[in-house]
């Protein structure tokens, strides 16, 4: 801005211009030729968006315009005024030196969403609190696959009546659950604890067995309607949207196969099933050849490779099907 000049460097080699130095040269220079371009413009009888004002404009050269009417000095004004607040609101960055520190200042100050696993919320509690974290809205997603303990803990990362704390209470207002109690249960492995304390219930599937108001998704629109009749039973007067039943895609078939859906007994390969190499680590060679022969078939007739996918429910049966 004619002013500043070339970026130099201080004697111990950090930056000669921070945003503290920024707000002081807004304050003196920049905001100082703003009120003498308005003080010579109004003496000047300028009133008009049109009206020239180019000898008055102080800001030619860092602009590059050489013609600049009330308008569009105004708008350059406007500009001005966005880079330098963006620069206060950087500002807390050159005090707040680590990572934490500004990760901190960040979740408090200026997220308006944060995101984060139950398990990290019991880890990060005691901290969320100590920096006074507040928020008004919880949006559980997958919270069918949650444990009642487990909701609770992201409904107490603020500061109640529990805690050392002025207001004595929290300002949370709404907990919207999303999820699928048909689907899987929260996984808990110790049967007894599971099946005798009922920890594989939800707090999402309590409340609906307790006739909570709910309201439930009744259409599909992710599977042809014949592979949609293999889950249907499990979802009350469940349909398809009408892009499954209506689409050129999902009304053709597929090439190379006669079935839209198949199931497959895939027999003992050269005598052998299903074997553990190490425990809890589940291989079977026939089924994992048969996966990858059908994979080189469907890329053979045309199918592109980024849009198959493989799937299985073992690490050793993943580990095999890679290296094959």
């Amino acid at each position: 801005l004619n002013i500043s000049g070339k970026a130099q460097r201080a004697p111990d080699g950090s930056p000669s211009y921070t945003c503290e130095t920024a707000a002081y040269f807004r304050k003196l220079h920049v905001e100082r030729m703003m009120k003498e371009f308005d003080k010579q413009t109004t003496e000047s009888g300028l009133s008009s968006e049109n009206d020239d004002t180019t000898v008055m404009f102080p800001f030619r050269a860092y602009f590059q315009v050489e013609h600049v009417t009330l308008k569009e000095a105004r708008e350059h004004f406007a500009t001005l005024e966005s880079i330098f607040s963006e620069l206060s609101e950087y500002r807390p960055f050159e005090l707040l030196r680590s990572q934490r520190q500004r990760a901190d200042y960040l979740i408090t100050k200026q997220a308006r969403v944060v995101a984060m696993t139950c398990t990290h919320a019991a880890i990060a509690r005691s901290n969320l609190i100590e920096l006074g974290f507040e928020y008004d809205n919880i949006v559980m997603e997958e919270s069918g696959q949650m444990m009642e303990i487990e909701t609770f803990i992201p409904m107490l990362l603020q500061k109640g009546s529990s805690d050392d704390t002025v207001s004595g209470r929290s300002r949370l207002k709404r907990l919207c659950m999303l999820g699928d109690h048909n689907q899987l249960p929260p996984v808990v492995k110790n049967t007894s604890f599971s099946k005798y304390s009922n920890l594989d219930q939800s707090m999402f599937t309590r409340l609906i067995r307790l006739g909570v108001p709910y309201i439930q998704l009744d259409k599909q629109g992710r599977a042809r309607p014949e592979i949609m009749r293999l889950y249907s039973w499990r979802y009350e007067n469940l349909g398809n949207l009408n892009h499954v039943v209506e689409s050129t895609g999902y009304q053709l078939a597929n090439p190379g196969f006669v079935h839209t859906f198949q199931a497959i007994n895939v027999l003992d390969f050269q005598g052998k099933g299903e074997s553990t190499p190490t425990p809890y680590y589940y291989q079977n060679l026939g089924e994992a050849e048969y996966a990858v022969a059908l994979f080189q078939y469907m890329v053979l007739i045309g199918y592109p490779p980024e849009k198959i996918s493989i799937l299985t429910t073992y690490n050793g049966q993943k580990e095999l099907i890679a290296d094959i």
